[in-house]
């Protein structure tokens, strides 16, 4: 049995040692190791094992459920090609019944692509080439078993020593990862969301459009009159308490394990890197008034995956699938909800795996990746700028510049707003008649009379019921003497809202005029 024991963890030691192995778990008694190595998207798991069967169905059932325990315990790699599982027994003797059919099993078991037994007993040296063979490795094992039993022992203790030590620098090594900074930055910006969001419902509430834009939400009329700063401050605003509840949670889990990952600097390096990149996603793709923390959060999911793709296997033997999963699930649910900025997301998100390579995780130097890095960040931000500029269904979305165009004639810049509504209506659909009407106000008091009315009597004529058209065209046409046009103007207000008292005395006057 002490012989055993010694092939066993010779085995052990050379997966680990020479073939990159890694181990996953091992009996208290150390009768059982289970390792696996994942290369590119093939995953091999090897189980080396003392147990000893006396029947065919006693190994198959002991295949079985190891198979099964795997798959349900250990995170596998979410988008892996294979799993090829191979059971190494380390025997005295073999099964009473033939068990030549287990050598090249299919496994019953969901996910595990390939299975094979191999029963080590008297012809120990030809099956373990065969596992060499199927596995594919690269070094060969030899090694002498001592014939002193005391020597044997020896060694035999001391193999399990050295896989221990291993296991254990390794599980140490996978710790120091997730523990390269305190989150103390992390509680600090949560902290400041937090003060702001109290202060918005205070001022007016965070829901109140008029309220956000006050305090520095993302507002693509203000931008574009170079208010950029917009895309920092928008970072720290949320729109209702659900909205806050649900980034903050995020940023609590996700923003204090980057931080751990990344060490404080870096962390808040990414966090501000990626909410730029988000807003100015924002601006280029979406007309609405915007704010929140989720672009940088996203970046921040960017972060992880920069930590997953430089390592792989502890990234998926952590948090890997988990990540993927909402990162995945996340960008389904802002496709289909239309008042969820997808674009901040998805911008921030690559933002975060950019600005990732620009600071690097710690310990690491790669000046030239570094400058590249710095160079993509430039060029996608700006890139994001300049398609935003020039994207006129969003700039001049006839919602979002409605509002630009209330904002101008209350600063009495009427040649832009002839120039801006001008501009907008090409893309105007259910706000046509009122990019007229303001454009009529621009004209009246610029003096362009005539192209007031015009403007009236186009809003008039596709909206019927507004009222407010109707008034001032009423106005127009009575103050250029066309007194039957005013009176039908009015007929018609009265028709609409019979009750107004200044409709009424407007048709009265009229009234009197004509008579």
């Amino acid at each position: 049995m002490i012989k055993n024991q010694f092939v066993q963890n010779k085995l052990v030691l050379h997966l680990m040692e020479q073939e990159e192995f890694e181990l996953l778990t091992t009996s208290s008694n150390q009768e059982e190791y289970l390792l696996w190595k994942t290369n590119k998207r093939n995953v091999d798991i090897v189980r080396v094992s003392l147990k000893q069967f006396d029947w065919n169905r006693d190994v198959e059932e002991s295949v079985q459920q190891i198979e099964k325990n795997v798959v349900q315990n250990i995170q596998l790699p979410l988008f892996k090609q294979t799993i090829s599982f191979h059971h190494v027994f380390i025997v005295e003797y073999e099964p009473v019944d033939s068990w030549s059919n287990l050598m090249n099993r299919e496994s019953s078991v969901n996910k595990i692509d390939r299975s094979f037994v191999y029963l080590c007993g008297q012809d120990r040296d030809e099956v373990l080439v065969h596992f060499f063979q199927k596995a594919q490795l690269h070094h060969p094992l030899t090694f002498s078993i001592p014939d002193n039993l005391f020597e044997l022992e020896y060694q035999t203790v001391k193999l399990k020593h050295q896989i221990q030590h291993i296991h254990k620098n390794a599980e140490k090594e996978i710790l120091a990862l997730f523990n390269r900074g305190k989150p103390r930055l992390s509680y600090l910006i949560l902290a400041i969301n937090i003060i702001i969001f109290l202060l918005l419902e205070y001022r007016g509430g965070s829901t109140n459009p008029e309220t956000l834009i006050q305090y520095g939400a993302k507002y693509n009329v203000a931008m574009m009159d170079g208010e950029w700063w917009r895309i920092i401050t928008s970072m720290f605003l949320h729109i209702g308490i659900f909205h806050l509840a649900l980034n903050m949670l995020a940023l609590y889990f996700i923003g204090t394990l980057v931080e751990r990952i990344y060490g404080s600097i870096r962390f808040v390096i990414v966090y501000f890197l990626a909410g730029i990149a988000g807003g100015m996603a924002s601006f280029a793709l979406n007309p609405s008034i915007a704010a929140g923390a989720s672009g940088a959060l996203f970046g921040l999911f960017g972060a992880l995956l920069y930590f997953g793709l430089k390592n792989p296997r502890v990234f998926f033997q952590t948090m890997g699938t988990n990540v993927i999963f909402i990162v995945i699930l996340n960008i389904i649910f802002g496709f289909s909800m239309p008042q969820v900025d997808n674009g901040a997301h998805i911008g921030g998100l690559v933002g975060g795996f950019i600005a990732s390579g620009i600071v690097m995780l710690p310990k690491t130097k790669a000046f030239m990746q570094q400058l590249i890095a710095v160079v993509i960040y430039v060029f996608y931000v700006f890139g994001l700028l300049a398609y935003g500029l020039t994207n006129e269904d969003v700039q001049f979305d006839e919602t979002l510049q409605i509002q630009r165009v209330q904002q101008l004639l209350e600063d009495k810049q009427y040649e832009e707003v002839m120039e801006i509504v001008t501009r907008t209506l090409p893309y105007a659909d259910e706000l046509e008649a009122e990019l007229h009407f303001y454009r009529a106000f621009a004209n009246i008091y610029l003096e362009s009379l005539d192209l007031a009315k015009s403007d009236l009597e186009t809003a008039v004529e596709h909206k019927p019921d507004f009222e407010e058209a109707w008034y001032n065209l009423a106005l127009l046409y009575q103050q250029e003497n066309e007194y039957d046009k005013a009176l039908q103007a009015a007929e018609q207000l009265l028709d609409l809202n019979n009750e107004e008292s200044s409709y009424q005395a407007l048709y009265q006057e009229l009234k009197r005029a004509e008579n």
